[in-house]
């Protein structure tokens, strides 16, 4: 088969959809499959040149394929909450793959606390980590089951399949550089879940499926062997509707199929913990846990986006805010806006703002009723590609869709209000990353920052939607809600698609 080109990710525009004021009332069953990995733009050229036969035949020539963002930091788990809790990853309090909580991080100790890296054993604790204000979608319809999900707070008992048993087949796969066959077992559990009686089924059924982003990861998003896992998905998702075909509920179900985040080529490494310790900062990062007297943290999520802690006066407990943290560590924020391989640092500045620094400008950020405030001194950091510096909430997705930082208003900031959010952000450019000498096995391929590249995803469903612009990765909560007749009893910030 031929290489697919790198092309912009919005070069091909998404088909129009057709109108529909409300969703049907013949659904008794929603399944909803997390490509995990899936780039917009590959995917689409796969349909279009025929080599995703079940996506084309089951969803696209009756369905729905909407342009859709993630959430910043745009990483696997972090980035599965807006669709399976309906909340962004600030209001969870999930700002990413590894985290430090000032409130509580204690040095000097025999065990230094108030930290996570869900990037090993600890990744147990991602479902109990998450704050009681959530609600699940699987709490909203208890009648569920998932396949091995880190989120599973109210599935019943025995409905989380192949949870447990999958965690070897994850770290083999990790340094195997391959999880097609974690794919094969978590799919053969489905199967094997399947075989009872139509009325048997649950209303809900939650499946991610990891072969795409780990292929990305070894060699790059458009590499044959990373095509060759899209292909294999295309597989699953025909033998699922062969499956409910056989049980007589395939036209009563409402199949969605959505990617948490796309991925970019690497091509060069910066040992971000290696830079922050030259500037003379004692830095703690995982997995290197071990007690010593510490001054900074570096926790790196997708490889290509960063939380950085550093300590006020050897103290830890609260975020450093706008001048206090420019006159404390001006040397630390010049560094970091002026490498070459850093697309800006961002943090917390006075009343809410959120400030943005790249090595061309300044930008500033602040949220004013339903109404997002900009301004800029030197060039545009965000690159936003309009002059107002007034936007309503409503308009900020449709008017940065197209530009280099999809979404950058609202999702810089919610990722701020995380109280575990770093003291600063920071974003890697498309082939580079940012975490050196503990990359093992080297990453080809990465994501986490808030360039089209990671944050454009496909959002399909097999049944039309009325949404006929960009929406959110945020919104697949309310709409498969809405598909079970069921409504969030908390407050969301997603719409219904239908």
């Amino acid at each position: 088969m031929p290489p697919i080109r790198e092309q912009p990710v919005g070069a091909t525009e998404p088909r129009a959809l057709p109108s529909r004021a409300a969703h049907s009332t013949d659904i008794d069953l929603a399944v909803f499959i997390l490509a995990d990995g899936f780039r917009a733009d590959v995917l689409r050229a796969l349909c279009e040149s025929d080599k995703m036969p079940n996506f084309s035949r089951y969803v696209l020539r009756e369905g729905s394929h909407v342009e859709g963002v993630t959430v910043l930091p745009s990483v696997t788990d972090v980035a599965y909450l807006p669709m399976l809790t309906g909340q962004y990853p600030g209001a969870a309090n999930m700002p990413g793959i590894r985290w430090v909580d000032k409130s509580r991080f204690a040095t000097g100790n025999f065990v230094v606390s108030g930290h996570r890296s869900y990037v090993g054993p600890a990744h147990l604790r991602f479902n109990e980590d998450l704050p009681d204000s959530l609600e699940t979608l699987f709490e909203l319809s208890p009648n569920s089951m998932a396949i091995r999900s880190d989120i599973h707070r109210g599935l019943s008992s025995g409905s989380n399949r192949f949870y447990g048993m999958s965690w070897p087949l994850m770290f083999l796969s990790h340094y195997f550089k391959r999880s097609d066959f974690v794919d094969k077992f978590a799919f053969n559990s489905l199967i094997r879940s399947l075989n009872g009686n139509a009325s048997d089924l649950p209303r809900f059924i939650f499946l991610p499926l990891l072969g795409v982003d780990t292929a990305s990861h070894a060699h790059g998003p458009h590499h044959k062997r990373t095509i060759d896992a899209y292909q294999r998905i295309d597989g699953i998702i025909g033998s699922i509707v062969t499956r409910l075909k056989k049980f007589g509920v395939w036209d009563r179900t409402h199949l969605m199929i959505a990617s948490d985040h796309g991925h970019s080529q690497t091509q060069d490494h910066l040992d971000l913990t290696r830079l922050v310790s030259e500037l003379g900062y004692s830095v703690f990062e995982h997995p290197s846990i071990y007690p010593r007297k510490l001054d900074a943290a570096v926790a790196v999520s997708g490889n290509a986006f960063a939380n950085v802690y550093v300590a006020s006066d050897g103290r830890w407990e609260r975020s450093l805010v706008g001048d206090e943290l420019e006159r404390e560590h001006q040397r630390l924020l010049e560094t970091l806006r002026h490498r070459p391989e850093v697309e800006w640092a961002a943090y917390r500045h006075d009343n809410g703002a959120v400030k943005i620094i790249s090595d061309s400008g300044e930008g500033l950020v602040r949220r004013k009723g339903e109404r997002f405030i900009y301004s800029y001194e030197g060039s545009d950091p965000l690159e936003l590609g309009f002059s107002s510096a007034s936007v309503h909430e409503s308009e900020a997705l449709e008017l940065t869709i197209d530009g280099r930082f999809p979404d950058a208003l609202e999702q810089l900031s919610q990722i701020f209000t995380s109280e575990r959010t770093g003291d600063l952000v920071v974003t890697s450019k498309p082939g580079y990353d940012l975490r050196g000498r503990r990359e093992w096995p080297e990453h080809r391929s990465s994501h986490g920052a808030l360039c089209r590249e990671h944050m454009k995803v496909p959002i399909l469903s097999n049944r039309p939607l009325s949404a006929s612009g960009p929406v959110r990765t945020v919104d697949i909560f309310p709409t498969i809600a809405e598909s079970l007749d069921l409504t969030s009893t908390k407050p969301i910030p997603g719409r219904s698609l239908w």
